[in-house]
Formats: structure tokens, sequence, C-alpha cells
């Protein structure tokens, strides 16, 4: 819709009316001829309708031809409107700049995109690329991509393959980041395994090795686990990279303080500072600074949308979100609430499997104390290197 708008608008419309006792035959001399109307009506003398301004002769024939009388009502477009303002010299030279600017400036870079990223963060190969010549403002043309790119991959390890297009005021940095590769087992290294905490064991798991320890056994931290050193069928020994996982029951205790006498902080106003980005240059639209006193800053950056998207114009906001200390104190069983609630958050973090629990609490002079006691199944079982002995 928008596009037969422009088209219109540049061929110019006439509005007319064509009165006479046979309009009908009027219309159809025009669809006949290929002069296509729109926004055809009836009235008492004969039809109103529009068509392009370059119809203009043809009309004058066919209503002469039908016996209609051809009254313009009005002429809109792009040459109506030339003739309108033809006096008007400063707009045409002002239209002129523009265009000889618009023509200029799309042999710089406008924009630059980054895409395919998902482990790295764009805004580092933004600030990356701007280093090697690559960022708004810049002559499109100076623009080495197959340079950058060889320098993009030795500078970042995470980077598989990267492209740099250049398309016309735009670049667009496409990218694929690399998987890591699974860790190497050294299997040509001699370890144990050793215990890496106290505890009680309850499976052993071995993949490789002789182990030492069986369920029911009681183990120190740092003794030996799964030993690396196996016997053949000969009675020979020989060194192996041991291998294997071994469940214990420990024991962990964890504890949460909360004072009574707490700081807290409430939003006590709010203040902004826009920034305007043109080819990377960054104006201060207001002249005021952070606040005084305590804020949290939060940062909203935005881009023209629709074809002035294409602009390499960017605002940013900083929010200072002004904060106020005040201080509270809270009851005994608000801070009971509040350590248990602490309190099961930090148990998500124990990684092993809780056997038993048991949590007690305790009213102090300054704040509560909530103690919790755990046995857990969890595999305690860590490599150490084999101990060569001196006589060897």
């Amino acid at each position: 819709m928008l596009i037969k708008k422009l088209i219109r608008y540049c061929r110019g419309t006439l509005q007319f009316t064509a009165a006479g006792p046979y309009p009908e035959r009027f219309l159809n001399l025009c669809s006949g001829g290929g002069v296509g109307l729109w926004n055809t009506r009836r009235t008492a003398e004969g039809v109103t309708a529009c068509c392009a301004q370059c119809h203009r002769s043809r009309l004058e024939y066919y209503a002469q031809k039908s016996g209609c009388r051809l009254e313009t009502v009005r002429c809109t477009g792009m040459k109506s409107t030339a003739r309108r303002y033809r006096q008007r010299t400063g707009l045409w030279v002002g239209a002129a700049l523009l265009a000889a600017g618009l023509l200029v400036m799309g042999r710089f870079v406008w924009r630059v995109e980054i895409r395919g990223t998902e482990q790295l963060d764009p805004a580092v190969i933004t600030a990356a690329l701007a280093e090697y010549g690559v960022h708004p403002g810049v002559l499109a043309g100076k623009i080495d991509a197959r340079t950058v790119e060889r320098r993009m991959q030795i500078r970042f390890a995470e980077i598989a393959w990267i492209t740099v297009n250049v398309e016309g005021s735009r670049v667009t940095a496409i990218l694929e980041e690399a998987v890591p590769p699974p860790a190497v087992v050294e299997d040509g290294i001699p370890t144990n395994l050793i215990a890496g905490e106290t505890g009680f064991i309850t499976r052993v798991e071995v993949q490789n090795g002789n182990a030492v320890v069986k369920p029911g056994d009681s183990v120190l931290a740092g003794d030996l686990l799964v030993s690396g050193i196996m016997d053949n069928k000969m009675g020979e020994s020989r060194l192996a990279h041991a291998r294997g996982r071994v469940y214990a029951q420990v024991r962990e205790r964890l504890e949460i303080f909360v004072p009574y006498e707490q700081r807290n902080y409430l939003l006590a106003g709010v203040s902004r500072r826009r920034y305007l980005t043109v080819f990377g240059v960054e104006i201060p639209l207001q002249g005021r600074g952070a606040p005084e006193g305590p804020y949290r800053l939060e940062q909203v950056v935005t881009q023209p949308g629709g074809l002035f998207s294409l602009l390499p114009v960017t605002l940013r906001e900083e929010c200072y979100l002004q904060l106020r200390e005040v201080t509270k104190t809270v009851s005994s069983q608000e801070a009971m609430r509040q350590a248990e609630k602490e309190l099961a958050l930090r148990e998500q973090g124990l990684a092993a499997e809780v056997i038993h629990r048991e949590a007690v609490g305790s009213e102090g002079p300054a704040g509560f104390t909530l103690a919790a006691e755990y046995l857990l199944e969890r595999q305690i079982a860590v490599e150490a290197k084999v101990q060569a002995e001196a006589g060897e």
C-alpha cells in the first residue's frame, strides 16, 4: 500500500469530473484505452474519478468523443509540489545538499552487526573489530575483510571461523564459535584415588585400578581408596591410571546468622542522562552527571525503527535509581524466617544426597543463629599421583 501511494505521488494524481448525458460511454473509452481510474463515484451530473496526470490528453479526447464536459478538480503529486515551491531556492539547494550528503555518507560504514554469538559477548567482539578498523564512521573501501578475519581468529581461540561482509554502509560479522575439545585423560601418568574427606564408604565403582576399601569401611581424608598399582597373571606389578567413583556418607555443617538490626535501601528518586551516538561518537544531551550518594545504574540503548534503522544513530539512556539507606529492627520470628530461607538456598549448593538433616536455632543478643547438621552421600574420590619410593 505504501509503495502504491509513493508511485502515485511520483506520477502525479489528477482528480476530475466528467459531466454529460452518457458518462458510461466515457468510462468504457477510458477502460479500453488503458487509462487506469480509481476512486470512481457517480454524481448527479456524471462521474468523479482520479487518474495519473500523464493521461490528461487522453481524458480530454475521450470526453469530447463521448459528449462529456471534463473539469479538473485538483492536481497533486511531485510535479505539482515542485511547481508550488519553484520560487523557494533555499529549499532546492538544501535538497541537493542532502542528496549529495547521502551519496557521500553512503561510502562510510553506518552500522556494524554481530551474528552467531552464544557464549562470547557481542560487545567484546565489537570492541575487537573497532581496534582493527571496523567501526561506524570508517570508509568502507578501506576495510580489508580477509585481514580482519585472520586477526580475529588469532585473537579469539573461541572462534572457529568468522566472515566479515561489507555491504554498502553496513558491515556484518558472522562467526561460528568453536566447540571445546573433551578433557584429555592422561592415562600414561600413574595415579591413585584418595579420599577427599572423612566418611563412611557406601559404594565403590572402579573402572581401572585395585580397590583397597569396600562398603562399610571408614576412611579419613587422604586415605587410599583405589590403588594405581596393579598385578598381572604372572604376579608382576605395573603402574596404572586409577579411575572410578567412591561414594561415602559424610557430615557437613551450615550456619546462618541473621542480625536483628538490618540495613536496607529504599528508592528515593530517579534521574536520567541521555547520550546520542552518531558514527560512534557519543554526544551527551544533558549536562548532569551521576547523582551523589548510593544509586543503582540501569542502561537502555534504543535504535531507530523502520527505514531509520539504517542510520548510524543510537540513543543511550542512563537511569540512576537513587537509594536511601534505612535501618530497621526485625523480630526474632522474622529473623528465623530469613535464616530458614537463606539455609534453603545454601542447601541447593551441597551437590549431594541428603540422608539426614537436623537444624537447631538459637536467639542471641545481636541476632538469630540457625545451625544445621547434615549426613550426606557424595563422591569423595580424588586423583593423586603415585609417589615412587626412594629405592626405586
